[in-house]
């Protein structure tokens, strides 16, 4: 698995700050040099990606004043030109669409919510990202309910993770990797966990 590169500014942080998605080292957190590494070889495969938890500057801890609603669902439309990003999100203030980019209402404690999120955007899913309450519980849970429905390469995403070791053991039935994020990776829920169904 690719580990990040000391947090060097990359294209897709470079899309992150345009907007003031927080996933950034220049406004927050260490996530974009990874995500780079991770996903330029595939920047022209990937085709659907969905983020759960779109905030609104109201409630988020990290944003500049730039910050534009949808920033990291943006981001994410930038830097895979093929792709089609899906939002969910509990609040009806994050709701928007853009050119690529369609949001959903969707209260991730539920499961009958989470099924008819995926009827609406087809179980697909090359890229999941987990960027909502950021509650362990809530966070293993809903991966649990997740990973079944999607695609088998999907690529899953917790941002945001406080104790990423204990979490992973947790996720005991899935393939856990947390990647070395550098520095800035010591500060609370500064983690991220990549999940992926084990090959068989």
């Amino acid at each position: 698995m690719t580990e990040s590169n000391d947090n060097k500014i990359t294209e897709l942080c470079q899309f992150a700050y345009l907007y003031g998605a927080d996933k950034c080292p220049q406004i927050a957190h260490p996530y974009t040099p990874f995500y780079y590494e991770l996903f330029k070889d595939k920047v022209d495969s990937v085709k659907k990606v969905l983020e759960i938890g779109i905030g609104t500057a109201n409630y988020m801890y990290h944003h500049p004043k730039h910050y534009i609603k949808g920033a990291s669902l943006r981001m994410w439309r930038d830097f895979f030109p093929n792709a089609q990003i899906y939002g969910a999100d509990i609040l009806p203030e994050a709701m928007f669409e853009d050119d690529r980019i369609e949001t959903f209402l969707c209260d991730e404690r539920k499961n009958e919510d989470l099924i008819k999120l995926i009827e609406k955007t087809g179980s697909d899913i090359d890229i999941f990202i987990d960027d909502a309450l950021h509650s362990r519980p809530v966070q293993v849970e809903l991966c649990k309910t997740m990973m079944p429905m999607l695609k088998k390469d999907v690529i899953y995403i917790i941002e945001d993770v406080m104790q990423p070791g204990l979490m992973s053991r947790q996720l005991k039935e899935f393939d856990c990797f947390v990647p070395d994020l550098g520095e800035l990776q010591k500060l609370p829920k500064n983690n991220i966990i990549i999940v992926k169904n084990y090959e068989k």
